[in-house]
């Protein structure tokens, strides 16, 4: 009797990788609105366009309160990746130091 190994179930990439947001020039904050939009379709935009799917973002302006929100969640994340990094930084030299100093000499 054998037994199937099923794969872990991964959900589907998209198939187009814009990113999923823009900041504009004029300091507004864009959501890529493509992941919304029926795959035929997109594909025939991005076709007409003479584009890669993965080069075309449909852009939908946030409103105010949303942006300000969006823009606090992007602050959040940027202070702790920085303080991630910087932990695994002060880990990896206090490390070093602890090798230094156990060294027969």
């Amino acid at each position: 009797m054998g037994f199937a190994i099923k794969e872990p179930y991964m959900p589907k990439k998209p198939t187009h990788s814009a990113p999923p947001m823009a900041l504009a020039l004029d300091g507004s904050l864009l959501l890529n609105a493509s992941a919304q939009l029926d795959p035929a379709l997109f594909a025939k935009l991005a076709q007409a366009l003479s584009v890669r799917p993965s080069e075309l973002f449909i852009g939908r302006r946030l409103p105010p309160a949303q942006r300000t929100e969006a823009l606090h969640r992007f602050d959040d994340a940027a202070a702790e990746a920085a303080a991630r990094i910087h932990g695994l930084s002060a880990q990896s030299s206090s490390r070093g130091r602890l090798r230094k100093t156990n060294k027969k000499v």
